[in-house]
Order: structure tokens, then C-alpha cells, then sequence
């Protein structure tokens, strides 16, 4: 970019010079010229003054002596004339340290107004932004695309369906991600972090409006979990978007106070303050912040190895899932961690901090089912010709470390 910059400048420039340099070398030519032709007509004017003194000589019109002073009078005028027009030339000549003037100005001035107020780096960062940018939103469609593939060969896999369903929202494509969640309840019945999101969705499909379909969704989602972080989130922004500045406070600080695994706490803490900020220029009174969740410490270990049958049987560079589900009801992951084969044998402790979504999580069981798997894929869950192991009751309590084998092969 700096380079096709400094280009078009030069080429600027070089059409200046040529504008301005043409009328003066024009005009030394055309100087030139006229002052050979008046030489050339002194000359001739002087020779037939010359000539026509000769004639009135030898017809005795004139004496010698008059004859010589006329002759040397017509000399001296030739000189006259041919040193003035000399002198006129030299004058003329000196104008050029005018272009030169003009020129050395021109370069100067642009060189130093490009380097004092230009952007050539502003504009190399922003070329190097929106290629940066580009290569971000091509590797999202990939990413994206692949996930979509992975879905359509495993319709029933709810951890890839849940995480196409996020990447919808993301991509702003609403529709599509209202249709994989309402599939997900489907198959895992109705949970809060599958209502919640839906709803988001249908209201950034809406303009951020809130539609009675928006709010019925909301009223769903937290009957069944009055933390769920999606619909929180949702309703902290509507009311931060029309100006109720302490209710998306302590709505946005509920979440904060909930701690919950995947809960963007950057962002929310600058929303926060945000908000804080904004009330305090309104005048109004700062809400009384609602308590800290107190944190669980509920987890379960274990030590993951492999079956001395099977050490021949996986690369060192494949994927690992280690993750624990609830005995009954639904088999999404409550909690989920990801290895390479090289790293076995591995100690592992799976706690809320692994949690999958927000709503299911380890500390809400005593007792879960741990698997380790080892996918040909490299996705999750069980396909054929993946080695896989399990602990069919593991108690949450942090009590006992788990020896989790992994000693089967899927058919």
C-alpha cells in the first residue's frame, strides 16, 4: 500500500514539473529563434546599408573621409544591436531559476506534508486490519461449514448440534438457530440454556424488540432455571437499550455473581460499568447489588489410561473427550475436558469449571458417569472404531480418584 502510494505521488509530481517546465522551455525556444532571426536581419540590414555606402562612394557622391566615418558608424550600430539583443537573451535566461524555484518547492513541500500529516502507516495498519478481519471471517465460515457436516453425519450428537446452534447466533442466522434448538429439546427435552438462546435469537431477528413470542420464551426458560445466563443476559440488554440502566445492572451482576463455566465476564464487567456510569449521569440512585452464589465444590477425579490390548491401536496425535453425564435424563456433558492420545496416562479432575452449558452442571448430581474416549473423528462422542472406557458411578465429592481404563473398541 505505502509502496502504490508513493508511486501516485511521484507520478502527481512528475505531472507538475511537466506543466510547469513546458511554457518556459517553450518560451527559451521560441526566444532562441527570434533572436537569431533579428541577428539575421541586422546582418542583412547592415550589408545593404554597406552596399548602398559603397555605390555613392565609387559615383564620388561622398568624399573619403565621409565615406569612412558612415562606414564606421553602420559597425558600431551592428554591435549595438547584436549586444543588446545578447543582454535581452540573458535576461531572459535568468527567469529559469524560476520552474527550478517552483520545483525544489513542490518536492520539498509534498515530502514533508505526507510525512508530517499523511497516513501512509494509518493506511497499512487499516489494509492490514481488513485483511486481518477477511482471514477471520473465512475461518469462521470453515469452521462453521465443517460443523455443519459434522452435524448432518451425526443428527443425534446434542454437544455438536448445541455448539452449530451458538455458531448460528453468531453468524446472525437466526432462523437456523431457533430450528437447532427447538430440535435439541427434542432430543434432550426442555432445558433453560436451549429456551434461553432461542429467545435471544428471535429478538435480534426482531430488530431488539421484545414480542410477546420473545417474552413467552423468557417466562419458559426461567421457570426452569431463574440463573439461566442466556436469558439474563437478554433481558440486561432490553433494559439497558431503553434507558433502565439499574435493572441491566443487577440483572448482568446476577450472572456475574453466579459464576457460571462459559459466562463472558469480560464483557459483562464492562457492561456493568457501562451501565454504573450511565446511572450515575442520570442522577439516579446505584441498586443494592445482589450476593455472590457461593462457590461448589463438587468435582470428581480420576486417572485416565489405556488397556496394554489396545496401545497399538491410536496415534499419539488423536483426540481425547474425558467427560461425566448424569445417570439419568439427559446425556448432555456436564462437564467435558479435551487431550491428545500422547498425554495418557493423565490425572484429570472434571468440577463446574468443565461444565457444557450453563444449567447442567456437576454440583447439581452426587453421583455421574464418567467416559474417556479416543475418536477416530475427532469429534464427540461414541462412533465405531473409537476406543472408549468408563466408570458406570462415580460420587461427586472429590473423595476418591477414579481409575478410568479405556479397554473397548466401538462397533
Amino acid at each position: 500500500m505505502t509502496t502504490e502510494l508513493w508511486f501516485g505521488i511521484s507520478t502527481l509530481l512528475l505531472a507538475s514539473m511537466v506543466i510547469l517546465w513546458w511554457p518556459f522551455a517553450k518560451k527559451g525556444q521560441l526566444a532562441t529563434n527570434s533572436q537569431n532571426a533579428r541577428s539575421d536581419a541586422n546582418t542583412q540590414s547592415y550589408r545593404i546599408s554597406l552596399e548602398k555606402l559603397d555605390t555613392q562612394f565609387q559615383e564620388e557622391r561622398i568624399e573619403q573621409a565621409e565615406y569612412d566615418d558612415l562606414k564606421a558608424e553602420l559597425g558600431r550600430k551592428l554591435l549595438q544591436d547584436e549586444a543588446s539583443q545578447e543582454q535581452a537573451l540573458q535576461i531572459k535566461g535568468h527567469s529559469i531559476l524560476l520552474p527550478i524555484g517552483i520545483s525544489i518547492f513542490l518536492i520539498i513541500a509534498s515530502v514533508y506534508l505526507y510525512l508530517s500529516i499523511g497516513s501512509s502507516t494509518e493506511l497499512a495498519q487499516s489494509a492490514e486490519r481488513h485483511a486481518q478481519m477477511q482471514s477471520q471471517k473465512d475461518q469462521f465460515q470453515q469452521a462453521l461449514t465443517e460443523l455443519e457436516q459434522k452435524v448432518a453425519e451425526n443428527p443425534n450428537n446434542s454437544e455438536m448440534l448445541f455448539n452449530l446452534a451458538h455458531f448460528y447466533i453468531t453468524a446472525q442466522q437466526f432462523d437456523k438457530s431457533i430450528i437447532a434448538f427447538q430440535k435439541l429439546i427434542t432430543i434432550e427435552g426442555e432445558h433453560a440454556e436451549f429456551i434461553g438462546p432461542q429467545a435471544q435469537a428471535l429478538y435480534y431477528k426482531n430488530q431488539q424488540q421484545m414480542t410477546p413470542e420473545v417474552e413467552a420464551l423468557i417466562k419458559r426458560a426461567l421457570a426452569l432455571d431463574a440463573n439461566d445466563v442466556s436469558t439474563l443476559v437478554l433481558l440486561g440488554m432490553d433494559n439497558f437499550v431503553n434507558g433502565d440502566y439499574a435493572k441491566s445492572i443487577m440483572l448482568w451482576q446476577q450472572v456475574l455473581n453466579n459464576a457460571r463455566p462459559g459466562t463472558d465476564t469480560v464483557t459483562l464487567t464492562n457492561a456493568v460499568a457501562n451501565a454504573k456510569e450511565r446511572l450515575a449521569m442520570s442522577g439516579e440512585a446505584m441498586p443494592e447489588m445482589p450476593k455472590p452464589t457461593a462457590v461448589s465444590s463438587a468435582s470428581v477425579s480420576a486417572n485416565v489410561s489405556i488397556s496394554d490390548s489396545l496401545k497399538e491401536k491410536f496415534s499419539p496425535e488423536q483426540t481425547i473427550f474425558i467427560y461425566a453425564i448424569a445417570l439419568e435424563g439427559s446425556r448432555m456433558p456436564l462437564a467435558a475436558i479435551k487431550l491428545t492420545a500422547a498425554q495418557l496416562p493423565i490425572d484429570i479432575t472434571l468440577n463446574d469449571s468443565n461444565a457444557m452449558t450453563p444449567a447442567g452442571k456437576i454440583s447439581q448430581h452426587s453421583n455421574v458417569r464418567l467416559f474417556a474416549v479416543i475418536s477416530q473423528s475427532g469429534t464427540p462422542g461414541i462412533q465405531p472404531g473409537d476406543l472408549h472406557g468408563s466408570i458406570i458411578n462415580a460420587a461427586t465429592n472429590g473423595e476418591q480418584t477414579y481409575q478410568l481404563v479405556i479397554d473397548s473398541v466401538a462397533e
